[in-house]
């Protein structure tokens, strides 16, 4: 018992004629009986009655009609369910963003993804970049969007952002009145820093590793989330090393003041983060390219190139 027997049958009983049956099909009368017979002696079976021209279907032959009915309602609904998903009407894509990236960068994405393709529902997912790759390699997520912490030979990374990263102060903290802060300046203040697993803290550590050695900077406070950081530090206590985009306003407005450091010239880099071999779905497909021509991120021509272009990961 195949398909196509199962088609021919299923003509047949609706039509009650093999040479309508067949003419419905596209294919030759003959055809269309020898798939019957077929199907007959596989299930040990009759299913139709001929008498002269006219076909009826014997009492097996409504039994199995019934089944395959509903198979064949099945088979209607889950081609309609996925040409709706090629033309976007319906389907859903999970991503893992970075804090920083899902807050500040991913809502103008996503609303104009969303004002093209109302009908995707998306599933966004949001912590540190440890937290993002973990959630990629478990395939809980399609994609990520955070900053590459180590090598890992299961995935590939597509840089798409560099994000410059500033030493901040209240402007009421004494550093702020310095036209420059020096390196003993530094040493000296309490830090407020993002919770290990971040990007941001391991190039801030890293940095301060590599100037000043093991030990700093020596952390005061720790936090989750760069709102409370920028609001212990807008109050006065302590200085801290954040993402540009999130402290924009507060500088403009001289709620928070950049401090001057010559040697200091940090930035965190973002990348599209995915598991190697991965087929994306047509609305992935589409999400990436709205991404990339957004002009919101500073360097997305890789990301064009290698997975539009080049497609390596086999992208339909």
């Amino acid at each position: 018992m195949n398909f196509d027997q199962l088609k021919a049958f299923h003509r047949v009983a609706l039509t009650g004629s093999f040479t309508r049956a067949a003419k419905s099909l596209h294919i030759t009368q003959p055809a269309v009986s020898q798939q019957i017979q077929l199907l007959e002696h596989s299930l040990g079976i009759r299913l139709f009655d001929r008498h002269g021209k006219k076909v009826r279907l014997t009492v097996d032959g409504e039994a199995l009609l019934g089944y395959v009915g509903r198979l064949f309602n099945i088979y209607d609904e889950i081609k309609n369910l996925f040409e709706s998903r090629q033309r976007l009407e319906s389907g859903k894509i999970s991503i893992g963003s970075s804090n920083v990236m899902g807050t500040y960068y991913l809502p103008q994405i996503i609303r104009l993804y969303n004002e093209q393709y109302p009908g995707i529902e998306l599933d966004l997912r949001l912590g540190n970049s440890n937290y993002v790759l973990d959630k990629v390699l478990e395939g809980e997520v399609e994609i990520g969007i955070a900053g590459k912490m180590a090598n890992n030979a299961k995935l590939v990374e597509h840089i798409i952002h560099r994000e410059r990263l500033l030493l901040v102060s209240s402007p009421e903290h004494d550093l702020s009145k310095k036209p420059l802060v020096r390196l003993e300046d530094l040493v000296k203040a309490s830090f407020i820093s993002r919770e290990k697993g971040t990007l941001n803290r391991a190039v801030v550590e890293q940095w301060f590793q590599d100037n000043f050695g093991k030990g700093y900077p020596r952390i005061s406070i720790e936090l989750e989330n760069v709102e409370a950081a920028k609001q212990i530090v807008r109050q006065g206590y302590g200085i801290t090393v954040i993402p540009e985009v999130t402290v924009k306003r507060e500088i403009e407005t001289g709620l928070l003041k950049q401090l001057n450091y010559r040697e200091l010239e940090l930035h965190s880099d973002i990348y599209v983060i995915y598991l190697k071999n991965k087929v994306f779905s047509r609305a992935v497909k589409i999400f990436l390219q709205t991404l990339s021509n957004s002009g919101i991120f500073s360097n997305t021509e890789t990301l064009i190139e290698r997975v539009f272009t080049q497609d390596p990961t086999g992208v339909r």
